[in-house]
């Protein structure tokens, strides 16, 4: 009775459309025709599975981008803005690029139906998308995807942290196999996008950071959330039209990645299209004074209001970080005098240094008594409560400064 049961529920996971009969062999040489795909069966530790396959010249360009960019990049940039060391030990030419397309959001249901991976190979980038087509042949799938991840030095997606890698881990871990992923850095362009660029876009999805960023636009795209629904016609009917254009727009995914990284190490160079966003990455690399330099460049370009005052704000943080007290001193003192900036954290900031780097007790008490005065008459909102920007927190120090000056 338990046998039967077990029967019944392993049919019905694998039970295709009526009038479609279940694959029944496990020979790659009997399976069904799926030549107009443009791929090959092939054989790995874990079964059977389906691959397509195509190379890309290095002088192929991706909207304004040459792919043979990413291999010029320097991965000491990258690694910077993922704090993690190991990629700029990598080669441009050990990165796999990942993306996958799947059958839902989540859950234990969901599975991974596509995934393409690129890599270079000498001057050519080779683009394997590894096809399930159907339940059964996942264990090809993932044999596939394991043994290029088996020759990789780091991985590049983009939101993968977050969805295509944790979802992949746990067909891994449902199918009993483990895959490299924890081991290998991860390079997730979706943070550093999101983070350089803030402020800049109003989305931080993938086609629009092609937009945008790359200058690419897809033609007669097949959106995302088509993709399942596509995929499962192919699944009942094994007529290629319907996932050809899923293939199409993994491809494109695949290949924005290879030029989002190479835009990306651009993008932290000194000399760029691309001044403030530059500074951003030199300042999270930690690098302070080249953060500096940089933030003195945007404001001699004379930017728009938000930028400017974002510009003189981080080049007195990173003064401060720097110790270049007087430095700092002016960069704070330019936000004070600045009519556009209604802010009292640089009261306070410059307070800070008159105080107990100048040791003008004076100074800092002008500048507090000023800010708590411009509070008072509305013209300065105060920060948060409790934060050393709130009302009673600048009132205190007016306090304790006018008590130093009677002692003095």
């Amino acid at each position: 009775m338990a046998a039967d049961l077990r029967e019944k529920l392993r049919a019905a996971l694998n039970q295709p459309a009526h009038g479609i009969p279940a694959a029944r062999t496990d020979s790659v040489t009997e399976m069904a025709d799926l030549s107009a795909l443009g791929g090959r069966w092939f054989q790995s530790p874990h079964g059977p599975g389906y691959v397509v396959e195509s190379v890309y010249e290095a002088g192929h360009e991706h909207g304004s981008v040459a792919l043979h960019r990413a291999l010029s990049v320097d991965p000491r940039k990258l690694a910077g803005q993922t704090k993690d060391p190991r990629i700029g030990d990598c080669s441009p030419r050990d990165f796999l690029y990942v993306d996958t397309e799947t059958t839902g959001l989540g859950g234990a249901g969901s599975m991974v139906f596509m995934a393409g991976v690129a890599r270079f190979d000498g001057s050519l980038l080779k683009l394997r998308q590894y096809l399930l087509p159907a339940p059964q042949y996942e264990g090809g799938l993932l044999g596939g995807i394991a043994e290029e991840l088996a020759g990789a030095g780091a991985l590049v997606s983009y939101n993968g942290k977050s969805f295509d890698l944790p979802l992949l881990e746990s067909r891994y871990i449902l199918s009993r196999m483990k895959p490299k992923f924890r081991e290998l850095p991860h390079l997730d362009l979706l943070h550093p996008n999101r983070r350089l660029f803030r402020g800049t876009f109003d989305s931080h999805k993938l086609t629009r950071m092609e937009v945008e960023l790359l200058e690419f636009e897809r033609d007669d795209d097949c959106p995302s959330h088509e993709a399942p629904e596509r995929y499962f016609r192919f699944q009942r009917s094994s007529d290629p039209t319907h996932i050809l254009p899923v293939l199409r727009h993994n491809a494109w995914d695949v290949l924005s990645l290879v030029a989002l990284a190479a835009q990306l190490a651009a993008v932290c160079d000194e000399e760029g299209s691309y001044p403030l966003q530059s500074a951003r990455a030199a300042e999270y690399e930690g690098d302070l004074a080249a953060a500096a330099r940089r933030y003195e460049a945007v404001l001699a370009a004379n930017p728009g209001r938000a930028e400017r005052l974002e510009a003189m704000e981080r080049l007195a943080r990173c003064l401060v970080r720097l110790g270049d007290w007087d430095a700092a001193a002016r960069a704070w003192r330019s936000l004070v005098d600045d009519p556009r900036s209604r802010r009292l954290t640089p009261y306070v900031e410059l307070a800070k240094i008159e105080e107990h780097r100048r040791k003008d007790v004076a100074a800092a008490w002008v500048l507090v008594s000023e800010a708590v005065a411009l509070v008072e008459r509305g013209l300065i909102r105060p920060g948060a409560t409790g934060g050393e920007t709130g009302i009673e927190a600048i009132r205190k120090r007016r306090a304790r400064l006018e008590a130093r000056l009677a002692r003095a």
